[in-house]
């Protein structure tokens, strides 16, 4: 969650510095709204399952697994938006 935190928080820096249009403000508060939003859902998920099951279970595993899957499609989705505004900012300069 650290890491996702200061990413966003880089991204807000580089985005005020650049002047992006409101619109593309929109865009990058939601794709880092979807990542935070993600990882929260894959801690609560991970931590029902420790609760929920003390012993190794294939069943655990795959939660925790598809859970963790979800935050890497959130990262990804987040990194795709990111680089059409980058593409979009070159293409107005």
């Amino acid at each position: 969650m650290r890491i996702h935190a200061v990413l966003g928080g880089v991204v807000v820096i580089a985005g005020a510095a650049l002047r992006i249009p409101p619109v593309w403000w929109a865009l990058v508060v939601l794709a880092i709204g979807l990542v935070v939003t993600a990882e929260l859902m894959n801690t609560a998920i991970e931590a029902t399952v420790d609760l929920a099951s003390a012993a190794d279970h294939p069943l655990a595993k795959r939660a925790k697994d598809v859970a963790a899957a979800g935050v890497l499609v959130a990262v990804l989705t987040a990194l795709a938006i990111g680089l059409a505004l980058g593409v979009g900012l070159l293409a107005r300069r």
